[in-house]
C-alpha cells in the first residue's frame, strides 16, 4: 500500500458484496484484508471518518494509484462488530 491513501468516493456496501461475491467465485483473484485500528484511544479523526461512513450507510473507494492493486475499499466496523460473513473464511497469515 501507498504511505498515503486518499478517499476517492463512498460506495453502497451491497455493490462491493456482490463484486466481492464474483471474485470468489473465479478463484483466480486474490482478496486481502487489512485491518485498522486508531493510533490512541481519543483519535478523533478515526472516530469522524468511521461515523462518515458508517452513518451513512457507505463503504469508502481508495482512488489507486497502484496497478497491482484493483480495488481498495474501506468497511466502517466497529469494535463489536463481526466480520462480514462475505469476507469468511480467512485463508493465509491473517
Amino acid at each position: 500500500l501507498p504511505a498515503t491513501c486518499h478517499i476517492g468516493g463512498r460506495i453502497p456496501p451491497k455493490d462491493v458484496w456482490d463484486y466481492v461475491a464474483k471474485l470468489k467465485s473465479l478463484n483466480s483473484q486474490e482478496l486481502c484484508l487489512i485491518r485498522f485500528h486508531p493510533v490512541t484511544e481519543d483519535d478523533v479523526g478515526y472516530a469522524c471518518l468511521y461515523s462518515y461512513f458508517a452513518s451513512r450507510d457507505r463503504f469508502g473507494v481508495i482512488t489507486n494509484t497502484n496497478r497491482k492493486i484493483k480495488d481498495l475499499y474501506l468497511i466502517p466496523l466497529s469494535s463489536q462488530d463481526p466480520v462480514p460473513p462475505e469476507l469468511l473464511p480467512f485463508a493465509g497469515p491473517g
